[in-house]
């Protein structure tokens, strides 16, 4: 809906911009009579140096030399003189150039007519549907005269302005489109694509060159039976507007959907991008949730681990405390001669371990009870193997009395 209406809309500014200018696709169609004509005094001073008379002309009239311009001065009734039929393609009242051969079949066709000329060149040639059929040199020195009357529709003779100088063999009767003058000799090139088409706008692309204007020549007044027609041309000018402006629009619809799928693809990108940012985000932050759980635990765990080392110190503590209080009970003993009643190798009561009751056997409930009787808090040796190791730490570290149990002291 919204492509048609920027269509829409601009179709109707083209249909706007068309009907306020619509003058200049109007043809002149030229009656049959001595008072059918334009005349006026037109400003040819920018054409002295150099001009090219060009037009779409239709001869339909039969008339001898039906002539459809003609500009004279004082002294020169055929400055510049035209005629349909190809006889009269006069410049500077001379060179006639009878070219009817070239124009035999045009007759009530339209056909591009061009004469150019300049002082540096000092030739004038004729053109025909763009093709050059002619050329003259001219006289050194001449330049074309100003101050003269331009007329359309009939021959001037005697330079007498209105129908008093017309002649009937003259009356030209036919159609005239887009007549111009410009103040430059127009080279075979321009002609040619100014010859292309009838409808062609190429003649507006001259700006100040183009010195006498179709559209200002509709403006002028008109004597007789002189009316504007259909060219034809307008239908085609607004089609081929119209195929313009929206092949403009289409261009720049495309650009613009061009731009709008580039940006949809980068935000696309980018909404990409950013999933996959928080993606990663998501990732990120459920590998640090997982991490401080497992700092957590690791916490937890130091601190069972820090209790257990407390208990394991406290114990150690107190063990260490019984060891020197071992060391110090057995630094005694072993400086205090035992009383007891042992052989003369029995130095301490552990010696007794050393009999055969006792050595290499294991210390079992009953030997126990015997050794009760010397030692207290054995129990905590049932089961280990009398060796002699082990009867020397007992003699050094073991925290019992240095007397026999049956000492009388």
């Amino acid at each position: 809906m919204k492509f048609v209406f920027v269509l829409t809309t601009i179709l109707l500014a083209l249909l706007l911009d068309v009907a306020a200018g619509d003058r200049q696709y109007k043809a002149l169609n030229f009656g049959d009579s001595m008072t059918d004509y334009i005349m006026y005094q037109p400003d040819m001073s920018p054409l002295q140096n150099a001009f090219s008379v060009c037009s779409w002309v239709r001869s339909l009239n039969t008339n001898d030399f039906p002539t459809w311009m003609s500009y004279a001065v004082s002294g020169s009734t055929n400055e510049i003189f035209v005629s349909a039929d190809g006889y009269y393609n006069l410049i500077f009242s001379s060179h006639i150039a009878d070219l009817r051969s070239h124009f035999s079949g045009l007759a009530r066709n339209w056909y591009h007519y061009c004469m150019t000329w300049s002082y540096s060149s000092r030739t004038r040639r004729i053109y025909l549907n763009g093709k050059q059929i002619d050329s003259t040199t001219t006289s050194s020195g001449r330049r074309l005269k100003t101050g003269g009357y331009l007329v359309l529709g009939n021959d001037q003779n005697g330079h007498t302005p209105g129908p008093s100088g017309f002649y009937s063999a003259f009356i030209f009767g036919g159609e005239l489109y887009k007549l111009n003058l410009f103040s430059k000799e127009l080279s075979s090139s321009e002609v040619l694509e100014m010859s292309r088409d009838k409808c062609t706008e190429t003649e507006l692309t001259y700006g100040d060159v183009r010195s006498i204007k179709w559209e200002e020549i509709l403006q002028r007044s008109r004597n007789g039976n002189v009316r504007e027609i259909d060219s034809g041309c307008e239908d085609v000018i607004i089609r081929r507007q119209m195929e313009v402006k929206l092949n403009e629009t289409l261009e720049e619809l495309r650009n613009s959907k061009q731009l709008l799928n580039e940006t949809r693809a980068e935000l696309s990108q980018e909404k990409e991008e950013k999933d996959l940012c928080r993606t990663k985000l998501a990732t990120s932050e459920e590998n640090l949730n997982t991490t401080m759980i497992k700092v957590e635990e690791a916490l937890e765990e130091l601190e069972r681990k820090k209790e257990d080392l407390i208990r394991i110190t406290t114990s150690l503590n107190q063990t260490q405390t019984e060891l020197d209080q071992v060391r110090k009970l057995l630094e005694k003993a072993n400086n205090t001669p035992p009383d007891c009643p042992l052989n003369s190798t029995i130095t301490s009561y552990w010696d007794l371990l050393y009999s055969e009751d006792y050595f290499g056997d294991v210390i079992s409930s009953e030997k126990l009870e015997v050794l009760y009787k010397s030692v207290e808090k054995l129990e905590y040796f049932v089961g280990l193997r009398v060796t002699e190791g082990m009867i020397q730490f007992m003699k050094h570290f073991h925290d019992g009395t240095d007397k026999c149990p049956n000492s009388t002291e």
